[in-house]
């Protein structure tokens, strides 16, 4: 027997469609009926512990523009004003520009304004929405201003994340959904579109879910739905449009409006918009996606009896840092996998983590050596060295980086290698670029300056694997000097 998850979906559906009624658009003033998928989102979100509490405290949905995502948070929005029963609710809606912004906070007001029902209950402004009779109110942020109000919310929309692109817009984001943290299941609701800099602060949540999505990290309060095309997609293919775009298999979202736009805009704006799919500057980009995804075995496992050679990029602060690790099989096809860490606290990265992984490969792997660059990983080398592990010292100087990177395009190209597709390690080997140099090609950070720590370590470790037998089968455990 089936047990479905308690959730307060249902309350918040029969909330929507018996006081909501349709913002400025074609269905203007008309009452609102969800689709199924749109249920579906609502009742998930809304799930409950085993305490009876709300199960997810923050939330990151992602949708092509089109399929009215900002509508539905904003009934979300007057559901946690008026329907949730909290205690005094405080619901802050913001977006990164005035314009923004208002879309969502403008949409609830319109809907009050427009509800027989939810006009008798509010008293609506500007930039607030107060609840007669009774404490609370709903009102509209800027991030551009710099400034979040002080007070305790129950509720924060934040809208179209992926525009919070500096500095200034995310320590807004920060005060608001830390304000929310401290209340009694308070809920941080982030809505977007794709964007292009996996760095941002929505690159970072999108990238959560997917590692949430994987099974690689709990994550139990942070709640991740995304409707996107993937790499594997062919952005001009009508099919995958109708697969991502819901409101076109609902038929209030006609797909002629999206042949105008393919039309209209560059392919990855396109692709950024109406496929919400996050996308890379594929122009500079070092190798096709589709010699990558030719190299893909989901299936794929490495064997503890062969030898394994490990290439590692190490940064201080900022950056990601990534453990590549390869064998070859009996026909010398390398399987490659991945480890990948991205900055913690204050941005520092945790040495004995990335340290005690490079040893749980020792007890698992014939490891063969470790190679590394000694720019940031020496004290590290030496204790893992101390620890027996056989560490090759790897700078990444023009005359070493430019045939590595030539033997992996090589490799790639001709399929030599296998990946179990991890989309981290995808994205960071598709968003190296080539930076041409004196002495040939190498591998740098393109113009989206996304984090390529494992495309590099992969290189690292190619070259190594592929480097000729030395005349000493098991040479001594020590720092090998390139």
């Amino acid at each position: 027997m089936i047990t479905l998850p308690e959730t307060h979906g249902s309350r918040v559906v029969k909330f929507i469609e018996k006081f909501c009624v349709h913002g400025e658009g074609d269905f203007y003033g008309e009452p609102v009926r969800l689709d199924d998928w749109q249920k579906a989102i609502l009742y998930e979100l809304y799930e409950l512990n085993d305490k009876g509490q709300r199960k997810y405290r923050e939330a990151l949905i992602g949708t092509p523009k089109g399929n009215g995502k900002t509508a539905i948070v904003s009934m979300v929005g007057l559901y946690e004003l008026l329907g949730s029963g909290v205690t005094s609710p405080l619901v802050a809606v913001a977006a990164a520009s005035f314009e923004q912004a208002n879309l969502c906070f403008g949409n609830m007001r319109t809907i009050c304004e427009q509800s027989p029902f939810l006009r008798e209950m509010v008293e609506t402004y500007e930039n607030e929405i107060q609840v007669k009779n009774g404490s609370g109110r709903a009102f509209r942020v800027a991030a551009k201003a710099g400034t979040a109000d002080g007070g305790r919310n129950s509720c924060f929309i934040a809208d179209e994340i992926h525009e919070w692109n500096n500095i200034n817009l995310e320590r807004v984001h920060y005060v608001l959904a830390n304000n929310t943290a401290k209340r009694k299941d308070g809920l941080v609701l982030n809505i977007t579109t794709a964007g292009h800099d996996l760095d941002s602060m929505a690159g970072r949540l999108y990238q959560r879910g997917l590692l949430k999505e994987a099974g690689k990290q709990k994550d139990d309060e942070f709640y991740f739905k995304w409707i996107g095309a993937t790499d594997k997609d062919n952005p001009k293919d009508e099919k995958v449009w109708q697969k991502v775009n819901p409101a076109i298999q609902n038929d209030w979202w006609p797909i002629e409006n999206l042949r105008r736009r393919m039309k209209a805009l560059p392919i990855n704006e396109f692709q950024r918009y109406h496929l919400n799919q996050w996308t890379r500057t594929d122009q500079e980009s070092w190798i096709e996606i589709e010699q990558w995804l030719a190299c893909e075995d989901t299936e794929m496992k490495l064997s503890p009896e062969r030898p394994l050679f490990v290439g590692i990029d190490m940064a201080l602060r900022h950056d990601s840092v990534a453990v590549v690790y390869g064998q070859k099989d009996e026909n010398d096809i390398i399987y490659t996998q991945a480890k990948i860490w991205l900055p913690k606290d204050e941005n520092f990265m945790d040495y004995q983590e990335i340290e005690a992984f490079v040893v749980g490969l020792m007890t698992k792997y014939r490891v063969k050596e470790v190679a590394y660059d000694p720019a940031f990983f020496e004290r590290s080398a030496q204790v893992l060295l101390d620890r027996g592990v056989p560490m090759v010292n790897f700078p990444q100087t023009h005359s070493r980086m430019i045939p590595a990177c030539g033997n992996a395009y090589d490799l790639i190209s001709n399929a030599r290698i296998r990946h179990n597709g991890d989309p981290t390690f995808t994205d960071q080997v598709m968003s190296a670029a080539q930076r041409v140099t004196d002495m040939g090609w190498r591998l740098s950070k393109g113009r989206s300056k996304r984090k390529i720590d494992s495309c590099i370590a992969m290189v690292i470790m190619l070259d190594r694997i592929t480097a000729p037998d030395p005349l000493d089968d098991e040479p001594e455990v020590a720092i090998i000097n390139l």
